[in-house]
């Protein structure tokens, strides 16, 4: 499974650690990857997380379970203190043949620094 992150940032080093979902049935994962890939451009990020994990499993043939999902929280990393705000505009899953794609307006998440 392949995941496509796009959001607004002017953060120069952010890094993405997980991303937290509650699913439909209620229950609440976090979502990890094996490899990552990053492109800065213009005050906007788009991300590439392949392998991507269920908790510790991998999310190969799971993508149904991610319909209806929320995001809870997205686990945000970098060196800068002053760094502006994260706003997250689309999560979008590839499985083989089969994709979901969520879009957000309006989402906004806090961030991490080193200092706190």
């Amino acid at each position: 499974m392949v995941l496509y992150l796009k959001a607004e940032s002017d953060i120069p080093d952010l890094v993405i650690d997980f991303i937290e979902v509650k699913l439909k049935s209620g229950k609440v994962i976090s979502l990890t990857w094996d490899e990552s890939e990053f492109d800065r451009k213009d005050g906007y990020l788009d991300a590439r997380y392949k392998g991507v994990y269920f908790d510790d499993e991998y999310g190969n043939g799971r993508l149904p379970e991610l319909k209806g999902m929320e995001v809870q929280h997205i686990e945000l990393f970098s060196e800068y203190e002053d760094a502006s705000s994260f706003k997250l505009r689309e999560l979008s899953f590839h499985d083989g043949e089969e994709s979901l794609a969520f879009t957000y307006p309006e989402c906004q998440t806090e961030r991490s620094s080193n200092g706190e």
